[in-house]
């Protein structure tokens, strides 16, 4: 089905109010997405784990023997929290240092509970830029779970369950395609058609401010990039056309979509950073 590039807010102007009705029923009927629950898998096959099963805070997350337990049943979910035992997969002490550990902690909201993960089996805290590890790339049981620096090296791989509803909150982006000279966003800014900008739809709930930070990640070639919110737009989510985002024409090329303002969308997972 084609997807359709979002307009600018300034022509939600000439739009009636049942129109707008209409969209806001549409948001209030759909379910939020459901996570994916089952084992993530690593290094010499062996299962990201919640040391001796305890729900406590602080409780080490390692490599382990995968052994069916619910020490090892993750949801992966749309909010881009990864969860065990009811607790959030959290880097410790809020940090972004190469090296720091994983725990399992009450979820707060924080960044450092937020994940992305990617096409190319990576699991990226994005507010570290960074990528969930295994310590010292060993296979040992106990081995501790931490973040690292990128390298694509096998211990920073994982096979996780993919969410229900096209993958971890993945949803269509497309791009706005030529605009008039000095058209304005819903922000109040004029519209600039290569910054890292984009709208959203007006049928989400609920509504990100502008200014928020979005990661969006290119499901088919793994390519990530973070985009600010300026915009909204007058499409509507669906089963049907889950459009998601439209971004300016210079951020979807850097994503590598292909630029066709009738028809051209990537599949992407987006993680809102603050």
């Amino acid at each position: 089905m084609a997807a359709r590039r979002t307009t600018p807010l300034l022509v939600l102007r000439n739009l009636t109010l049942g129109a707008l009705l209409a969209l806001f029923a549409t948001a209030l009927a759909t379910a939020p997405a459901a996570a994916a629950t089952g084992q993530i898998t690593g290094l010499a096959n062996k299962c990201l784990d919640v040391a001796g099963a305890s729900s406590a805070d602080g409780t080490a997350v390692q490599l382990y023997d995968c052994n069916g337990t619910g020490a090892q049943q993750w949801d992966v979910n749309a909010d881009g929290t990864i969860r065990a035992l009811g607790k959030c997969l959290d880097v410790t002490g809020n940090s972004t240092a190469d090296g720091a550990q994983l725990q399992l902690w009450t979820c707060t909201g924080g960044s450092n509970q937020r994940w992305t993960v990617t096409a190319a089996r990576d699991i990226v805290n994005p507010a570290a830029n960074k990528c969930l590890d295994v310590t010292g790339n060993s296979s040992a049981n106990g081995a501790r779970a931490q973040i690292w620096t990128c390298t694509g090296a096998a211990n920073q791989k994982w096979n996780a369950p993919a969410s229900s509803g096209g993958g971890e909150g993945q949803c269509w982006a497309t791009h706005y395609g030529p605009q008039p000279a000095g058209a304005l966003t819903a922000s109040g800014e004029v519209f600039d058609n290569n910054a890292d900008t984009a709208a959203t739809s007006l049928s989400r709930q609920p509504q990100l401010p502008f200014g928020t930070r979005v990661l969006v990640t290119n499901v088919a070639n793994g390519r990530s990039l973070t985009v600010r919110i300026n915009d909204r737009g007058t499409f509507a989510q669906t089963p049907q056309e889950p459009k998601c985002l439209d971004l300016t024409d210079g951020a979807f090329g850097r994503l590598g979509g292909v630029l066709n303002p009738d028809a051209g969308h990537i599949v992407v997972t987006q993680t809102v950073l603050n």
